[in-house]
């Protein structure tokens, strides 16, 4: 899953019907499925079930090419593209290549991607100025900076996800005109290549329009990928669970745009995660989705109810448990490497709690004290190859690190706040980023302490005891320093031995 730079519970608010409609709509059951189209700016999407407009179903990917100049006429049988949105790498028109059509820098693979051999670091966001977009690529190993594709001016990266199911190896890039998305509009969707040898990037796909992604719940499961997202009803933004099919990259399908069980979730729904597959068969096609949903609030403490959600060739139903109380804003991750969801809140007095589950059974969950005591929890990744768990909290500017074998801690002092957090299971290193609120790094004296954008690397020796050391990483390290970051992604593929 990815990292967000920042994100509230998915709530309902009012839309001004004077938005755009999109076709004519067509409603089973609370699963509707998008068509595929052309890239307009600043799109609403109305949900068909209440009636008042949606648009047709789905009959492949299609849409708009993201060229330089122009759009081309979309490969799986959408429709002709309009003008193209985001130019790539040296120049902007010629760095990528997409599916079916000449190549002309990224190098065309494959429809069977080999087994990525090393580590990958994705940011979305902006340069110093924030007037238009980036997506920049890192090596984990150096900070150096292998790729750097500069969006035009009003589009903005919304989300990016990562697949690294055998033979895939793609980027889920969402693009919009603002970050985080606005919630009354629609994004296009990329499905994306990086080509190590060349460093450029390749687009597979487009499907368009999508709903707008909530930052940091993409989700990727075995040839699924949902999201927590808003789709528009009557008059009313309306929180939504979107699922998508990727069994195919070049022709990606809407499961659901707007999933409704037969029992609606109760309470705000803040957190998505999921392990692929089951237990019994890892490669079997989609797995359990964990839902967080807010409940019960008091004096600003509330619980955190789990909502499994099996998903295969359907869409299953399963029994959900309060796993905990929390305060500020529940942190959630899935295990890349086995069949475990992990959780962390911070309670009403007290260290953190770290809850550890199994996807399809909260209620079983075992839970620690973390040593450390912060109410203001910004995101979590787990370190698979040192068996730790890693969570940054905004005020402390602090990384802290909790051994999942005996709960020993370990604070590391970042010296801004703590941001986005991944894990690059080859270099078994952590990257977190910051992205400061002000522009007053810019005019502030070298000596007065104002950070700017920064990028870090964070060494993790730990076997998941009572032993754990963090250490930032100053030798070799030559990050971008004039890169925003919203969102952070590692390349994890999967299955994956540690070293």
């Amino acid at each position: 899953m990815s990292n967000r730079k920042d994100h509230g519970s998915v709530s309902r608010r009012g839309v001004s019907r004077s938005s755009l409609l999109l076709g004519v709509g067509i409603g089973a059951l609370g699963l509707t499925a998008y068509s595929a189209g052309c890239s307009v700016p600043d799109r609403t999407y109305y949900d068909d079930s209440a009636g008042i407009g949606g648009l047709a179903p789905n009959a492949g990917t299609g849409g708009t090419e993201r060229g330089g100049s122009g759009g081309r006429k979309g490969n799986n049988g959408g429709a002709a593209g309009v003008a193209g949105v985001a130019g790539e790498d040296a120049g902007g028109e010629a760095g990528e290549s997409s599916a079916g059509q000449s190549n002309g820098g990224g190098g065309q693979p494959s429809d069977v991607r080999p087994v990525p051999t090393k580590g990958l670091i994705v940011i979305g966001g902006t340069a110093i100025d924030q007037t238009k977009g980036i997506i920049s690529v890192i090596a984990p190993a150096t900070g150096k900076e292998l790729s750097r594709t500069a969006l035009p001016a009003n589009t903005q990266i919304a989300e990016i996800a990562y697949d690294g199911a055998a033979g895939k190896d793609v980027w889920y890039s969402f693009t919009g005109t603002a970050f985080p998305a606005k919630e009354d509009k629609v994004l296009d969707m990329q499905v994306r290549y990086f080509n190590d040898t060349t460093n450029k990037w390749v687009t597979l796909s487009t499907l368009s329009p999508v709903p707008p992604p909530v930052p940091g719940t993409m989700t990727v499961l075995n040839d699924r990928l949902a999201y927590l997202s808003h789709v528009v009803s009557g008059s009313t933004v309306t929180p939504a669970l979107t699922i998508l099919d990727t069994s195919d990259v070049k022709a990606i399908k809407v499961i659901a745009n707007s999933y409704a069980p037969a029992t609606p979730f109760a309470g705000d729904m803040l957190t998505l995660i999921g392990t692929r597959g089951t237990a019994s068969d890892a490669t079997g096609i989609g797995g359990t989705l964990d839902l967080g949903l807010k409940q019960n609030c008091a004096a600003g403490v509330c619980d955190l109810f789990v909502q499994p959600i099996p998903i295969g060739d359907s869409i299953g139903t399963a029994l959900g448990h309060v796993l905990g109380r929390f305060k500020g804003k529940p942190i959630a991750y899935a295990s890349q490497l086995e069949q475990l969801d992990y959780f962390a809140l911070s309670p009403a007095t007290g260290s953190v709690q770290v809850y550890r589950a199994t996807p399809n059974a909260p209620e079983a969950a075992d839970n620690f004290n973390a040593p450390q005591s912060a109410d203001d929890l910004s995101a979590m990744t787990v370190a698979a190859c040192q068996n730790t768990a890693l969570v940054s909290a905004d005020a402390e500017n602090a990384l802290y690190g909790v051994t999942l074998g005996a709960g020993a801690g370990k604070d590391l002092d970042l010296g801004r706040a703590g941001q986005l957090v991944v894990y690059d299971p080859f270099t078994r290193t952590a990257i977190t980023t910051y992205n400061p609120t002000t522009n007053d790094f810019e005019t502030a004296a070298a000596d007065a302490g104002v950070p700017g954008p920064d990028i870090t690397a964070v060494e993790i020796t730990s076997t998941g005891g009572v032993t754990l050391k963090l250490a930032t990483r100053t030798t070799g390290w030559t990050p971008p320093t004039d890169v925003r970051a919203n969102l952070l992604v590692a390349r994890f593929p999967v299955p994956y031995t540690c070293p």
